[in-house]
């Protein structure tokens, strides 16, 4: 094979899993973001207990308060109940004090059920607070993880980089010119293989004496339509 083309080809791997490696080191963020969500929707749902929790609270704070304005005037209703004179005085003051007995009876019944109501919450309220915590620490560990992971990764790309350093040093200057363009133009891929009389880079048939020619693996030759350097992989290649 034309040493060129094979400097050429070499160079193809390795900017391919250059290209490979950044691909997967810029993705690093979005499988964050996975993490990032899982805790955001875990405080969302922890608030909106804690927000239902505290509107319990409260209203049991306002009935309890209730039932003791109602027990206050229920008090003072008897209290006066001493001087009544008469028998319908008499009646319109039980009256009244079964008006607010029964306000009473009701917001004590109100209470019990916010009572009830703020144990139940307050159960999902620790059943949420650990899940919150749980998604905590799940977020640190990918963080970390994914930190581990790029160092790996760029390490890795500073070792292929290092070998595409050296190899430049090989190809001439007008092939290599030519093969950026290849890559620009043809996003990422500026060497493609010649299978069965057709370009694997545009999928396009050429000439029978153009992949005559390829054969050889003698020379650069390139695709009439997209312009990709074009090679024949050995176990097609004319033998030497």
């Amino acid at each position: 094979m034309n040493e060129q083309l094979k400097l050429l080809i070499e160079l193809q791997e390795i900017d391919s899993s250059i290209l490979s490696l950044n691909e997967r080191i810029e993705s690093l963020p979005e499988r964050l973001n996975a993490s990032k969500t899982h805790l955001d929707k875990a405080i969302a749902a922890h608030n909106k207990v804690k927000t239902r929790h505290e509107v319990m609270i409260n209203k049991k704070k306002d009935k309890d308060f209730d039932i003791d304005e109602k027990q206050e005037a229920i008090n003072k209703l008897k209290t006066r109940m001493g001087d009544i004179k008469t028998n319908k005085e008499y009646e319109a003051y039980l009256r009244e004090i079964e008006v607010f007995q029964k306000i009473k009876y009701d917001a004590e019944e109100e209470v019990i059920s916010a009572m009830e109501e703020i144990e139940r919450i307050a159960g999902d309220l620790k059943k949420d607070e650990a899940m919150v915590r749980e998604a905590e620490v799940e977020l640190e560990r990918d963080g970390k993880d994914l930190e581990e992971e790029k160092k790996r990764l760029e390490q890795e790309m500073e070792v292929h980089r290092s070998k595409r350093k050296v190899l430049l040093e090989k190809i001439e200057s007008e092939n290599y010119s030519q093969y950026m363009k290849n890559m620009k133009r043809s996003g990422g891929l500026a060497i493609a293989p010649a299978e069965n009389e057709t370009c694997k880079g545009c999928n396009t048939n050429m000439p029978p004496q153009l992949y005559n020619d390829l054969k050889d693996n003698d020379k650069i030759i390139k695709c009439y339509y997209c312009g990709r350097f074009l090679y024949i992989k050995e176990k097609e290649a004319t033998p030497k």
